[in-house]
């Protein structure tokens, strides 16, 4: 029996409205953020000039570790990465837990971005708002936005991402100018604090993985989504390197002087800036922000879209509104951004959450990319984008090790972080199982349906 038309796919079937500047726009917003703004000191001062080659090493494992995930969602473009390809590739119960701490570290990533841009905009306000009302304030204004549709939010994605990717290069063009640029492969820290600058900046490199959720709402995905990752990830390279290398450059090298500093790129932009200019890069910190904030928005909902459309949770969550997007699961995902916040954490404690998440989906959408080109051969055989299978591997490999090495690292700073995910494993384990056997009372073959791929390809 297929799934009551209560489920039915006919009135889920997303829009395409991503073309490839929208594609890089959110590659370069999921990436940045306000990270390179918030931990450039931090990485400067453990690594000095060879800051740039920090940088290049935590950029290369990152790209290398998200090559796996780009390969499946380049060979079968649908929408909720997490849980799609891991409940089709691997186990669809772990394709569950999958999305479900994605959605959890996705959640906390938002949380996230909304109080660092409200602990930044505050200060500025002509009246007095918490930073706790600030924060929360965002999720409803954009959820307000994508009433209107994707297309407007990723209008405005690629409007922002521009604004940042300017602000930042015009930094590092006039610093390279004046200053010169600084790179050596002397570690002033000595080797430990290099590898400590590698760690903070695998930090700022996270977010490659948004990309591959949006496969049914982009123009020609199966091109489209690696180009994304390749342009945007390039720009993501230069930016980092040369910002790095002028920031290191302009301001003599003391580590407790500049890991103290609070404003590092405002700070050490005003000796060879305009003023007028430094509004402006400061600006970028909130197109920065903004950016990261509606690149985790518009995908992360996505994972409970494709849970609904199996029929794993209600299928009000995959409700397609007449803007073209889920909205009832963004509305959803904004409620629970919302409950974070009201927890009244630290930016670090969303921080870990959001790493622990995000590198968990990553590490078994990576062990999924090994089965695919046994699973769906053909579609895999005329992919634009093909891994050999002695690359997919090694790429898997690279990706489960950096995402479980970082993600101690980070559970060892906050370990009650890892308490919180096991409670998370729990519910969602006995919530999978209740709803399956459910479905089975139903009539429903769920384990024959876990063997088809739901979705639409693009109508050529």
């Amino acid at each position: 029996m297929s799934l009551p038309s209560d489920f039915s796919q006919t009135e889920m079937k997303l829009e395409r409205t991503i073309g490839l500047s929208g594609g890089v726009a959110l590659v370069i917003g999921g990436v940045i953020g306000m990270g390179i703004y918030a931990l450039i000191a931090a990485v400067s001062a453990q690594a000095g000039s060879a800051l740039w080659l920090a940088f290049l090493i935590a950029i290369i494992i990152s790209i290398i570790g998200v090559l796996p995930i780009v390969q499946i969602a380049s060979t079968l473009p649908r929408a909720g990465a997490g849980y799609l390809y891991t409940s089709r590739l691997l186990n669809p119960y772990l394709g569950s837990l999958t999305s479900y701490f994605a959605i959890l570290g996705g959640a906390s990533s938002t949380a996230m971005v909304a109080l660092g841009v409200a602990q930044y905009i505050g200060p500025y306000l002509p009246i007095t708002i918490s930073e706790l009302a600030i924060a929360i304030i965002l999720p409803i204004l954009f959820f307000f936005l994508y009433l209107f549709g994707l297309r407007l939010a990723v209008s405005l994605q690629v409007i922002l991402a521009l604004h940042l990717v300017i602000a930042l290069s015009i930094y590092a063009i006039c610093g390279t100018l004046t200053q010169g640029i600084e790179i050596s492969f002397t570690f002033p820290q000595g080797v430990g604090g290099f590898i400590m600058a590698i760690i903070l900046s695998y930090s700022v490199c996270m977010g490659f993985q948004v990309i591959a959720e949006m496969g049914e709402e982009m123009h020609n995905a199966r091109k489209n989504i690696p180009l994304s990752l390749l342009i945007g990830g390039s720009i993501v390279l230069v930016i980092y390197i040369l910002v790095g290398s002028v920031f290191i450059k302009s301001v003599p090298y003391n580590f407790e002087a500049i890991k103290a500093m609070k404003a590092p790129l405002m700070e050490s932009g005003s000796l060879f800036l305009p003023a007028w200019f430094i509004v402006i890069l400061s600006a970028g910190a909130i197109s920065a922000g903004l950016t990261s904030f509606n690149a985790g928005a518009i995908a992360l909902p996505r994972e409970l879209f494709a849970q609904a459309r199996d029929g794993l949770i209600p299928a009000f969550f995959g409700r397609v509104h007449k803007s073209g997007s889920p909205i009832n699961a963004v509305a959803s995902f904004f409620i629970f951004v919302i409950l974070l916040l009201l927890i009244g954490k630290s930016i670090d404690f969303y921080g870990v959450m959001t790493a622990v998440g995000i590198l968990f989906m990553t590490s078994f959408l990576a062990i999924s990319a090994i089965r695919l080109p046994s699973l769906f051969p053909d579609r895999y055989d005329s992919s634009y984008f093909k891994l050999s299978m002695p690359t997919l591997i090694i790429a898997a490999v690279i990706a489960v090790a950096s995402s479980l090495g970082f993600m101690f690292i980070v559970l060892i700073e906050l370990p009650v972080v890892a308490y919180i995910y096991i409670a998370c494993f729990i519910l969602v384990t006995a919530y999978y199982f209740l709803r399956v056997k459910w479905l089975e009372k139903l009539g429903i073959d769920y384990k024959a349906q876990m063997k088809e791929m739901p979705g639409f390809d693009e109508e050529i």
